[in-house]
């Protein structure tokens, strides 16, 4: 899910919506009242999570299931979905047997746009033009979707009556998600749809154990000790990173104390975290590393590079979150538990880890009665049970004996069958919306998922420490929807021209300054005042 954000979204009209002016909503999106958080407590975790983001940890699968939803939220009615799948699509649904469960279990006949990644950018105003909407469609933030304000108010449910303050008790599965995960479904000051809850730790370079184990662990005090141990583990057609050098300085600024994507001023005023001298250390650290020639020499954009790392030939690679690291390296080599690199400090300053926002988007619901708009709540929520329950195990596994077993040390494993029908069909439905996120010990494949459930835990508590958030969640900007896109990808590709030797360095504050009068002071001007508002 991070690749949109490294590459740099470009933004989509859509079109379909009426005229082509958004509301304008920075002001209204700070008044609304967010929905009372009930955590979710009939399953007790094994390592507690914390309101700074720490998540649960459940180190083995409860003995005994508990039903959270009573009766199936649907009357027999079609029900059809836009979502992105980020696995192989499942089978279609008239030769795929849990499909037709599913629908049985949620009192729907449901129909699924799948999109994919990349393509999902296309996908969605391409199935908004045609007129006939989806009953629930998810809209990320980080696709470069414009006109979403617009097409929220004219063709979409506004849900704030039924899930605003203690009206969300309504649906406990969503009363379980914080207000930082409601934040995101904001626009116009009302709330649009559920969100779909994500780790809430942001960018870290995950290593190689056996690589980085010469160079006694992937860990620095200092910039100076991890060029060095850099150096150590480069040679004999090993590399110690990744040729992604967006990704590099983005992770390196932490270290140097950068904002996280947007700075807060004394003033009220606000500063975008690639203006700031921070990220310019960083950038030139990252320059230095290249003329260290330990980035692996490929393309800033191959696709690769996570496999190359469990091969052997990268020594680290920048995954979205420390639980993604770990998962992954085990996915390509499950005798490989991926290391995490801690922000060490740099120029003087203390380390700042920046948290990811904490979900990926929201699902919004097509306009209709109440009954209908409340029947697609009771839907969502079905879908955002937690774990332990009847109902999360249904979702991602469907049936013992059928699409699962459970493994030795009792969790459930998917079949043949499961991978055919039910892994494409849940990770869309996990993207429409989901529960809070939890490190479980199922979740990481191979013999050590314990242990990783723990190590990852570890990793957390360290992170949160310097963790801090981006202050314009739940904040809206008309100039943010409309420029973002191409301001990023503009800049993620002078960063690679800069590091790659074909621009300079000195060319990268005439690049901000031109960009403060092409809409970045605009996008600052209209989150000062929504921040302002909200104070």
């Amino acid at each position: 899910m991070s690749t949109a954000v490294a590459a740099g979204a470009t933004m989509t009209s859509l079109t379909g919506c009426g005229s082509a002016a958004d509301k304008k909503s920075e002001a209204a999106s700070s008044k609304v009242k967010l929905p009372a958080h009930v955590p979710f407590t009939k399953i007790e975790p094994d390592l507690p999570p914390n309101a700074k983001g720490l998540s649960a940890g459940f180190l083995k699968y409860p003995e005994k299931l508990i039903r959270s939803v009573p009766k199936p939220p649907g009357d027999g009615s079609k029900v059809s979905m836009l979502t992105e799948i980020w696995v192989q699509p499942p089978l279609p649904k008239g030769r795929n047997d849990y499909w037709q469960k599913l629908n049985k279990e949620i009192g729907f006949d449901l129909s699924a746009i799948l999109g994919t990644d990349p393509g999902y950018e296309q996908k969605f105003p391409a199935v908004i033009a045609g007129g006939d909407l989806p009953d629930l469609m998810w809209i990320p933030p980080n696709q470069g979707l414009q006109h979403i304000a617009e097409l929220l108010e004219s063709k979409c449910a506004d849900i704030t009556e039924y899930v605003s303050g203690d009206a969300v008790k309504d649906y406990p599965n969503l009363a379980a998600m914080t207000p930082a995960h409601w934040k995101t479904a904001v626009v116009n000051g009302k709330i649009w749809g559920a969100p779909s809850p994500y780790p809430a730790f942001g960018q870290v370079y995950g290593g190689n154990p056996k690589i980085w184990e010469k160079a006694d662990g992937l860990s620095a005090s200092s910039p100076e000790e991890f060029l060095s141990k850099c150096k150590e583990v480069t040679g004999s057609k090993v590399w110690a990173l990744e040729p992604i050098y967006v990704n590099a300085v983005n992770v390196m600024c932490q270290c140097y104390g950068a904002p996280n994507k947007w700075r807060v001023d004394k003033d009220g005023s606000l500063t975008f975290y690639q203006e700031t001298e921070e990220y310019i250390e960083a950038l030139s650290f990252v320059l230095k590393l290249k003329k260290a020639g330990v980035f692996y020499p490929g393309d800033p954009k191959m696709a690769d590079a996570y496999i190359k790392m469990a091969q052997g030939s990268i020594g680290a690679c920048v995954y979205s979150s420390p639980y993604d690291a770990r998962v992954k390296t085990r996915v390509n080599d499950p005798e490989l538990g991926a290391e995490v690199l801690i922000p060490f400090a740099a120029g003087g300053r203390r380390p700042k880890h920046h948290l990811h926002r904490g979900t990926i988007g929201y699902t919004a619901i097509r306009k209709g009665d109440e009954k209908r708009v409340r029947m697609m709540l009771e839907l969502l929520n079905y879908l955002a049970a937690p774990f332990g329950t009847k109902e999360r195990e249904f979702l991602e596994f469907g049936t013992e004996g059928e699409t699962f077993t459970y493994n030795d040390q009792g969790f459930p494993e998917y079949s043949k069958a499961g991978k055919q029908q039910v892994e494409g069909l849940n990770s869309g439905l996990r993207t429409a919306t989901t529960a809070p996120f939890a490190l479980l010990a199922s979740s990481f494949p191979g013999k050590e998922s314990v242990d990783d459930v723990r190590t990852v835990y570890g990793m957390e508590k360290k992170l949160v420490e310097t963790g801090i958030p981006d202050p314009t969640v739940g904040h809206y900007s008309d100039a943010f929807t409309q420029h973002y896109g191409r301001m990023s990808t503009e800049a993620n590709d002078l960063v690679n021209d800069i590091v790659s030797g074909r621009k300079k360095l000195s060319e990268w504050k005439p690049f901000w300054s031109e960009w403060r009068n092409k809409g970045l002071e605009q996008m600052a001007r209209e989150f000062q005042k929504s921040i302002e508002q909200s104070a």
